[in-house]
């Protein structure tokens, strides 16, 4: 053996096999192993950059030195050019020559005036999800939201906590506008309500869904169903949209309290990852028995595969709603949906996927 390793050859050999695996065939899994190791340190890297504004900063001038933007931040330049490391190598910047400017990617999603921007996702993601999911092998083994505790209140859901910190609430609330509208386009493009005469959004929030969907269906009449506080935001947005004669809001609880009678669609959009199935299980029943015959309850939210080996946005999502929403829910596949339709009664069930790892799930009562 010795002989053998001694081998020009065999070293030659040897060393292509090393080559091939390190450089070749492990370069990916270990890059992907470098984001996993370092994700918390990456996130902050995007996290810093978004809280500085200097994505906005780029598209204002094009392109900027390091030194150009120190100076336009009042930072100082070592910090700087680490934040400018992290973003050029995870792809957030671009640098040519001593210049950075904003790659496609970051002019889309992180400048403030663009459209279709995160920023806001970005700031939940940080101020809110960031504190709680350091708690998570503690949620695993207690099967509850255990990382609530770092924020004040006795609720025991997320959502009821934020109400004691306004400048959090505000945080949530804009990020989850900021979902909403991006995710309504596709929600709009995809769901026929010409049929549709009523409409309840269950857990609607301000009314960023069915404002949208009856500009989209101008015979549509809606309505938000969802608590006190947040049904009183919902009605001022109507107002200002000038829908208020179409549109209006439902407060109550929906697992206790009654849908309007006339309604003949109930709408969950983003709402059945809070829940455990159990829970999912009980509305699904409670639509049935509240629709007339012909009536549709749409599911409208991103799906878990049923191979239940993925997509990341799953991924993502699903320890969330364990550790810090509520600590029953995640995101479900598109098998547990349509078979809990089964079980409350509905019928001539259709399923669309979209983009994004988003679908579309509806269910007639006939």
């Amino acid at each position: 053996m010795a002989k053998l390793a001694n081998n020009p050859a065999q070293r030659v050999w040897n060393w292509i096999q090393r080559y091939l695996l390190e450089r070749v065939l492990l370069r990916r899994p270990y890059e992907r192993m470098y984001l996993i190791l370092g994700g918390h340190i990456f996130f902050q890297t995007l996290s810093a950059a978004v809280e500085l504004d200097l994505f906005s900063l780029l598209a204002k001038h094009r392109s900027m030195t390091r030194e150009e933007i120190a100076r336009a931040l009042q930072c100082a330049d070592q910090p700087i050019r680490i934040l400018l490391l992290g973003c050029t190598a995870l792809g957030l910047l671009c640098k040519r020559g001593a210049s950075y400017s904003n790659t496609f990617l970051s002019q889309r999603l992180l400048v403030r005036d663009a459209p279709k921007n995160i920023i806001d996702v970005v700031r939940w993601q940080n101020h809110i999800n960031y504190r709680a999911m350091s708690h998570f092998v503690e949620a695993i083994r207690a099967n509850s939201n255990v990382g609530l505790q770092e924020f004040a209140g006795t609720e025991s859901t997320l959502y009821g906590r934020l109400a004691h910190d306004d400048r959090l609430e505000g945080i949530f609330q804009g990020a989850m506008e900021s979902i909403s509208v991006q995710a309504n386009a596709m929600l709009v493009r995809s769901l026929d309500l010409r049929g549709t005469s009523y409409l309840v959004d269950v857990g609607g929030g301000n009314g960023t869904n069915i404002v949208v969907l009856a500009r989209r269906f101008p015979h549509l009449r809606a309505a938000v169903f969802d608590s006190e506080s947040v049904c009183e935001i919902a009605k001022e947005n109507i107002a200002k949209e000038g829908l208020s004669d179409r549109l209006d809001v439902w407060p109550g609880d929906c697992f206790r309290d009654p849908f309007p009678k006339e309604v003949d669609a109930i709408l969950f959009a983003h709402f059945f990852t809070i829940w455990s199935g159990q829970r999912n299980r009980q509305l699904l029943s409670k639509c049935f028995d509240s629709l007339p015959k012909g009536g549709a309850v749409i599911i409208f939210n991103m799906m878990q595969r049923d191979s239940e080996n993925g997509p990341l946005g799953a991924a993502l999502g699903s320890p969330y709603f364990l550790t810090l929403a509520t600590g029953e829910g995640m995101l479900y596949t598109w098998h547990e949906y349509k078979q809990w339709m089964c079980e409350a009664g509905f019928r001539s069930i259709e399923s669309r996927p979209l983009p994004r790892d988003h679908g579309l799930i509806i269910g007639r009562k006939m």
